[in-house]
Parts: C-alpha cells; sequence; structure tokens
C-alpha cells in the first residue's frame, strides 16, 4: 500500500475529525441508535478487558432520517456525562444508509487521525451497542494480528447471549448453528470465504481498512460485503473462541440477519437448508481452479454438469481472458484473481444453483 492510496480515501471519504483520538494505537467502533440500556454493559465489558487502554471508543450515535431524536440524544447526554477520557461520542443524525454509514461514518474519522506509518500497527475492532465483549477481547485479537502482519484482518468468534425465554433460546442457537455451519462446510470445500459475517464479529487492520475501500454504507449486509472485500487482500485469521457475546434480540431494522431469522423461526419457519451434495460440487470447481493444469489455464477444463453451465452463465469464459491480460503470469496469481472474481457471492450464488439442480 502508498501513502497516495491513503490520501486517495481520505480525498472521497471527508468527514470530522477527532484530534483526541492521535494518542490511542487502535479503536473501537459501536454504531448506537438509542440504545441508552444496553450500551452502559458493553462499555462496562470493555473497561474491564484487557489492553483497553491503548483502545479509543469511538461511538456513533445516529438515528435514520425523519426517526424521531430524542432517544439519541438522550444516549449523546449519557455519553458525554461519562467521564471515560478514551470513549468519544459522534453525532450523526439523519443517516440513510442504515448502521453501515454509522459503522463507517467511526472507522474513517479514527483513519483520519493516522500517519501513514500506523496503518499496518493500528486496528479496528467493530462491535454494537449491544456486544459485550469478554475479559481477553482485545488482548487475544491484538496477539493474532500482531503475529500475522501479513493479514488484512480477522473474523472473532460470536456467541448470542441467553434468550429470555426457552423456545427464543432454542431458536438462537438453532441459527447460530447454521452459520457455523455453512462457514465450516466452505473452508471445507477450499472457499476462502469461509467465515461469518457478523458487524460485531470482526477487527481489521488500518490498511486492510482502505485497501478494501472502507466500510459499505449498506442498510443491510454491509459487514458481509466488507469481509468479502478485505479476504480479496488476503486470507483473514479465524479466532474461533467466543469473544463476543451479541443480543438475542429480534430486531425488524434490516430485512435479513439474526432477529429476522430467530423470528421466522419462532413462527414455525425454518432455514434454508444448502444440502452437503451443493457443497460437494463446490469442492470440484475449488480443486479444479486450485490444479495448476486445471481450467484457470484453459476453461475447456471446466467442471462438467452443473459447474458448467453456472461458468457460462456468468460468462466466466469471456471474461477470464481479460482477467487474464492484467494478472501476473504463474499459477498462485491466477488463483488469486480467480478467488477475487469468484468471490463470497458468487459461492453463495453457485450453491443456490446447484441445490435447484437437485444433484
Amino acid at each position: 500500500m502508498r501513502e497516495q492510496d491513503l490520501l486517495k480515501y481520505l480525498r472521497r471519504n471527508p468527514g470530522p475529525e477527532l484530534p483526541e483520538l492521535i494518542p490511542f494505537r487502535h479503536a473501537a467502533v459501536i454504531p448506537a441508535y438509542g440504545e441508552r440500556e444496553s450500551l452502559p454493559e458493553v462499555l462496562d465489558s470493555i473497561d474491564r478487558a484487557d489492553g483497553e487502554k491503548s483502545v479509543a471508543v469511538i461511538v456513533v450515535v445516529n438515528h435514520p432520517r425523519g426517526a424521531d431524536a430524542s432517544s439519541s440524544l438522550d444516549l449523546l447526554d449519557f455519553l458525554r456525562e461519562r467521564t471515560l477520557p478514551r470513549v468519544f461520542p459522534v453525532y450523526a443524525p439523519d443517516l440513510t444508509d442504515g448502521v453501515g454509514e454509522a459503522r463507517k461514518t467511526g472507522m474513517d474519522c479514527f483513519i483520519r487521525s493516522r500517519r501513514f506509518g500506523d496503518l499496518k500497527k493500528s486496528f479496528i475492532f467493530s462491535l454494537d451497542a449491544d456486544s459485550p465483549v469478554a475479559e481477553t477481547y482485545f488482548s487475544a485479537v491484538i496477539s493474532a494480528l500482531e503475529a500475522a502482519p501479513s493479514a488484512p484482518g480477522t473474523v472473532i468468534g460470536v456467541k448470542h447471549g441467553r434468550a429470555p425465554d426457552e423456545k427464543q433460546e432454542r431458536a438462537i442457537r438453532v441459527y447460530e448453528k447454521y452459520l457455523f455451519r455453512y462457514a465450516e462446510k466452505l473452508l471445507q470445500a477450499g472457499s476462502p470465504y469461509g467465515f461469518v459475517s457478523i458487524g460485531s464479529g470482526f477487527a481489521v487492520r488500518c490498511s486492510g481498512y482502505v485497501q478494501a475501500g472502507g466500510m459499505r454504507k449498506k442498510k443491510a449486509g454491509e459487514d458481509f460485503y466488507f469481509l468479502q472485500e478485505l479476504a480479496k487482500q488476503g486470507t483473514l485469521l479465524r479466532i474461533g473462541e467466543p469473544l463476543v457475546f451479541p443480543s438475542p434480540r429480534l430486531s425488524t431494522r434490516v430485512p435479513f440477519g439474526t432477529g429476522q431469522s430467530v423470528k421466522n423461526l419462532l413462527a414455525g419457519g425454518c432455514l434454508d437448508e444448502i444440502p452437503d451434495f451443493a457443497f460437494d460440487r463446490l469442492a470440484e470447481l475449488l480443486a479444479g481452479a486450485a490444479a495448476p493444469d486445471g481450467f484457470l489455464s484453459d476453461p475447456r477444463k471446466a467442471p462438467p454438469g452443473d459447474t458448467t453451465g453456472f461458468l457460462a452463465a456468468e460468462k466466466f469464459g469471456e471474461i477470464w481472458p481479460s482477467v487474464l491480460d492484467n494478472t501476473p503470469p504463474g499459477h498462485e496469481a491466477r488463483l488469486r484473481a480467480f478467488h477475487r472474481w469468484f468471490d463470497g457471492l458468487k459461492t453463495l450464488r453457485f450453491l443456490h444453483a446447484v441445490q435447484r439442480a437437485g444433484r
């Protein structure tokens, strides 16, 4: 990464600057939409965590355009009265792009406080206002990233807090197992996108954040799209131990995700479990891509059946020659280019296509 890349990012993403952040090596960013009841527990857990003294806490107090601002203003007053020198409230009213925009506001704010030489050594922790952390949260994540300087970031184990009743508790555990099973099956098939995308379950190196183009401004799925792009910058670390404990609340602020999935389960619905044979076809595809004499060197060698049909529908044969024209020679470079093209979203579409085909 070059210094001009940072300057280009800052020009494209103007916003508030907080000189008070300069002494801190790292930052935790927490978007908060009127979450006056749950945020104190999160801040208390951060106070108890190892290594927190080097971490600034940026709380982005936000509310959507047209929404009642009273609860957000009450939360802002609470934060301003709280005598913690490392907690920095940022007021971001009238947002149009949901939690993704709020998260980006705080993360960009910390990036603006960094010198170019700091970017590889400074990390941003992504949390939520209802997601307390373990006492070892910061020390474990910092140690993992410092031990792997080429990793652009890490996904972190999460375990939702206990639900208020037995039925909801069963539903949240079913949903958790569903998420982790999908990620594990992707890993077993050889995909670099085998991780769970949860907004409170990752940390990113500041250099990786800039290279990935910053947090996505979306009302839902922003964590998935950002982590997908981050994984294209290098291999993400995976910390399996649960270090973050999100609330199991039935939020309806976004059209999909934990809240909606649990609500669907409670109503008697089920989760769309992708069958094993679809992952088998994915493994065949990825093995063919990984083979030095496979279809990345000759598209005519693509595996038959559903795989060939999907690649044709995605215009692989037309796109791949131009990709190769802009890729350094050698199989490893071709394989990296393929995984940038066949990303997490294409992987999901492939699995669904095989599932629909029924074989």
